[in-house]
């Protein structure tokens, strides 16, 4: 199963990419944009629509008629501003719906995103961060397109047309208010940079206290037991302080920004009304042109005022947008399937073939935890690995996982090659009940049945009543319907480790491999999961990696790691009649 590398170093895009990207994942909902926007361009046209009647109605000639039908007329403005209302109702609300609609589908996209990802990825990430992401960076994402992208395009449009209005009734005022906004909007610039890079501070620093707050709760029995609630409290308070620096830095680059746009708006504003006010009185303008014309000037100079902050609050939502983006970029892919594959046809016991395995992780590739590693297990029957901690066990099950690419050497499944073989395939095909076994928190059934879903209800409470080793479903009040809570909490540890053991016979895979899976239960529970384990063998390879001679006693054969290389191999009597790492282990075990 070939994979691409995933990378988290951090990129900076340019932010018309980003806006562009914005802008992007609304696309889908097009048709409800649309109308939106129609509704935004009516809305906003009414507002510019007002300071071109205020420009007829003071026209010297204009005033009798006015007098005379100032009734008509008022109820006339009237039924625009509700027709304003009405539209600017349809726009908020239709962009509301848009946003949650984004907000949604990019949730599930982040989510299978960050599910495809390789398993080095999960090793240098830490889950608290990663659902931050998913949760409040996304968050970001929604306001920004719900509330700001309406607030861009009404002010923006609102700007733009203003101007043309303003140039048609006196070019040399417009030339002076656009030579002047092009001024603000190259002082703007360069705060937007620094405001973006303020926010992704904001956010990474703020997914890192989630983080560290949802670890400290998943493991709170332990915190208790260690005496450490001040000790994490104060890391908590620093990391905490670390998010209102940050956030503190950030607000003072957006008030910074938005003021002083605002600022040197007003004062250009300012200084065009005394232009104008300078050309009437050299009759070179008239007075109802000036006053239209103020009124369109302060229509671009509140707009513009709106769309600078929104645009500072978009640049901050864009350093959480990078966030996601890096997420859904670079997702592990699976190989494609073969037209001749293991996963199709018989699913019979598999033969396991390794063949000078070297291996390292890649954090750590100047260690190398397997060293030339060969073995075989035979199908059909139960293949152990001993040996002591750091030995390599645990990693030549996260290899024939196809979790980590080999660094030298090759793994066979029935003669191909697991790297040839689709990911789908081999999650078929193999079934692995590790030492702590993963719940969630759902039914025991639902657990069961995790990665197996199309199983009939029927046929799971049958194979479950009859291994004996699942004995304390039936008291429970909900019976196999009773939720375990998180991680399983709700459960003891041996309990859990016998539904993960269940799940994994219900798979019926044609590799079962055991990591110290019973090391939570006592002898007699142990002897009643082997026997469900033997009666599965002869249509499956079994692994057992145990530190319990219980355990791998009766194996078909053993192999002895130390080092990341075999150091012994063979029977459970050969191996205890010589002289040798597993006679001491036995002799260990025999004492104790």
């Amino acid at each position: 199963m070939k994979r691409t590398d995933s990378s988290t170093t951090p990129r900076t895009r340019p932010l018309s990419y980003s806006l562009l990207s914005l802008v992007a994942l609304a696309r889908p909902h097009a048709a409800a944009f649309s109308v939106a926007l129609g509704s935004l361009a009516i809305g906003s046209g009414i507002n510019l629509l007002f300071p071109e009647i205020v420009r007829r109605a003071l026209r010297p000639e204009a005033l009798p008629a006015l007098e005379q039908n100032l009734m008509p007329i008022l109820l006339g403005l009237a039924g625009l501003f509700v027709g304003q209302g009405i539209v600017f109702f349809l726009r908020s609300y239709l962009f509301g719906v848009i946003g949650h609609r984004v907000y949604t589908d990019l949730r599930e996209r982040l989510f299978e995103a960050v599910l495809a990802k390789d398993t080095r990825f999960f090793d240098r990430n830490r889950s608290g961060d990663l659902a931050a992401r998913i949760n409040s960076d996304a968050a970001l994402v929604q306001e920004a397109v719900a509330v700001k992208l309406s607030v861009i395009a009404r002010y923006g449009l609102q700007v733009v047309c203003g101007v043309v209005l303003m140039a048609w009734m006196s070019w040399r005022l417009t030339i002076a208010i656009v030579l002047s906004v092009l001024v603000i909007v190259g002082v703007s610039g360069l705060f937007i940079r620094g405001l973006k890079s303020a926010s992704r501070r904001y956010q990474t620093d703020l997914a890192r206290l989630t983080s560290f707050a949802a670890e400290v709760f998943s493991g709170s029995k332990m915190v208790r037991a260690l005496g450490a609630v001040r000790q994490v409290s104060r890391r908590y308070r620093s990391m905490n302080d670390d998010v209102l620096a940050a956030g503190r830095a950030r607000a003072l680059m957006s008030a910074s920004f938005s003021s002083g746009a605002s600022m040197l708006l007003n004062l250009l504003l300012l200084g065009v009304l005394w232009y104008g006010v300078s050309l009437v009185l050299a009759q070179a303008l008239p007075l109802n042109e000036l006053a239209a014309f103020v009124l369109y000037g302060a229509i671009v100079a509140v707009s513009f005022s709106f769309l600078v902050g929104a645009y500072a609050e978009v640049s901050q939502s864009l350093g959480g947008l990078e966030r996601v983006f890096e997420l859904l970029e670079n997702s592990a892919t699976a190989s494609a399937r073969l037209k001749e594959g293991v996963g199709q046809g018989s699913r019979g016991p598999l033969r396991v073939t390794f063949s000078g395995v070297s291996f390292a992780y890649p954090d750590r590739v100047e260690h190398r935890v397997l060293s030339d590693f060969s073995c075989e297990m035979s199908p059909g029957h139960v293949t152990a690995l001993v040996g002591p901690s750091g030995a390599g066990k645990s990693s030549v099950v996260q290899l024939l996982l196809g979790l980590y690419e080999l660094s030298d050497g090759e793994i066979r499944l029935d003669g191909m090659r697991l790297q040839d073989i689709a990911e789908s395939d081999v999650r078929r095909l193999v079934a692995w009940v590790p030492q702590e076994p993963q719940l969630f928190s759902m039914s025991i059934y639902e657990n069961l049945t995790l990665g197996n879903d199309e199983m009939l209800r029927d046929d799971v409470l049958k194979a479950v009543s009859g291994w004996d080793f699942m004995d304390f479903i039936e008291p429970l009040e909900h019976g196999i319907d009773t939720t375990v809570g998180e991680h399983g909490a709700l459960l003891s540890g041996g309990q859990r480790q016998r539904i993960a053991i269940a799940r994994a016979l219900l798979r019926k895979p044609a590799l079962l491999i055991l990591d110290e899976a019973t090391s939570g239960l006592d002898s007699r529970t142990e002897s009643s999961v082997m026997k469900a384990i033997r009666h599965l063998v002869p249509q499956a390879t079994v692994l057992i990696i145990s530190h319990r001679l219980s355990s791998v006693r009766e194996a078909d054969f053993i192999y002895v790691l130390n080092d990341g290389r075999v150091f012994e191999s063979g029977t459970h009597n050969s191996l205890s009649s010589q002289q040798g790492l597993y006679r001491e282990y036995v002799a260990r075990q025999a004492l104790a």
